[in-house]
């Protein structure tokens, strides 16, 4: 395998049951005093969203109706999707096939607690070693 780089994102999205979006909002926003700025969505599933300003990191508030649960998803950057992809599979790494955006440049994985990683690529230098992850 060639240089394969996994750098971690700049974005963390919340997806969140319509009913509890308007709270989970008031808490970033009013509670803690978080700097936030209401998106324009055009996403079949997402109504509302809302960029959170969490210090390095853009955190963002999903409202999706069809949601029971509230889940978070991770980004996750990589230079080579099809090369990582068969290193994760070599390392029985769940891809997850179903979530929302479906695009030759974004894959979702699942790390073993369950959790949602968007992998995503990007134009990542590319480094010595075969596997770095910063």
């Amino acid at each position: 395998m060639d240089n394969i780089i996994f750098r971690a994102g700049n974005n963390i999205a919340i997806k969140i049951p319509i009913e509890l979006y308007e709270e989970t909002l008031h808490f970033y926003r009013d509670i803690l005093l978080l700097e936030t700025e209401e998106q324009q969505i055009d996403h079949p599933s997402i109504i509302k969203s809302t960029k959170v300003k969490f210090g390095d990191i853009n955190l963002w508030l999903d409202a999706v109706p069809q949601k029971k649960e509230t889940k978070i998803y991770l980004e996750l950057n990589t230079n080579q999707m099809q090369n990582a992809l068969d290193y994760l599979n070599a390392n029985k790494i769940q891809i997850a096939a179903d979530e929302d955006e479906q695009s030759p440049d974004i894959q979702w994985i699942k790390d073993p607690a369950g959790n949602t990683l968007l992998l995503h690529t990007n134009n990542l230098d590319n480094q010595d070693p075969k596997i770095k992850i910063i």
